[in-house]
């Protein structure tokens, strides 16, 4: 029973954002124990904000899907933030490397340079925890460090093949390629 409402709960997500989950129904298929795992960690992790503001929040969680992903995990990151009330200009402008509101570039960039071991990771962690606190810095470390997780599971798994344009609304963003770590 508990397999059948976890195959129906991942059927519902895939289908709010129109995402491929095979992969998380091959992984239930396989251990309903890893998947219960993969979940908590995810929502342990990835889905507290602490003190960390929104714009901030979101686009650290942005930034982390975009270093591991080709498009489907950073479109559903992108939804996901725009649902929450994430202004749809500022996810294209972080995407396309064009200048933005301050917050969001400042988490953006600091999910980034964490995930990419940046020679600038210690200004900003200092400028994140001077403006928001600590735990501010440790939210913004824990989505970033998340929202990579289910693009790395994808790959190990033999499913991240394919590549897809990212939508915000009506319109295709066309990702900077220097923002992408691969």
């Amino acid at each position: 029973m508990l397999k059948w409402l976890l195959h129906r709960y991942t059927r519902g997500f895939a289908s709010r954002y129109n995402y491929d989950a095979t992969y998380m129904h091959e992984m239930l298929d396989a251990s309903t124990s890893a998947f219960l795992r993969f979940g908590i960690m995810q929502s342990a992790g990835g889905n507290w904000r602490g003190d960390a503001p929104p714009k901030a929040w979101f686009a650290s969680g942005i930034a982390g899907a975009l270093f591991e992903d080709c498009g489907p995990c950073v479109q559903i990151a992108s939804d996901i933030a725009m649902e929450q009330g994430m202004p749809g200009e500022i996810i294209k402008a972080l995407l396309s490397g064009a200048p933005t509101d301050a917050d969001a570039q400042l988490g953006f960039d600091y999910g980034r340079a964490l995930l990419g071991h940046a020679d600038n990771l210690d200004d900003l962690r200092q400028i994140i925890e001077n403006k928001w606190g600590k735990t501010a810095l440790l939210a913004l470390s824990l989505r970033a460090m998340t929202a990579r997780n289910f693009p790395v599971l994808k790959r190990a798994m033999g499913h991240a093949k394919t590549c897809q344009r990212v939508r915000i609304g009506n319109a295709d963003v066309a990702v900077n390629p220097t923002l992408k770590a691969a």
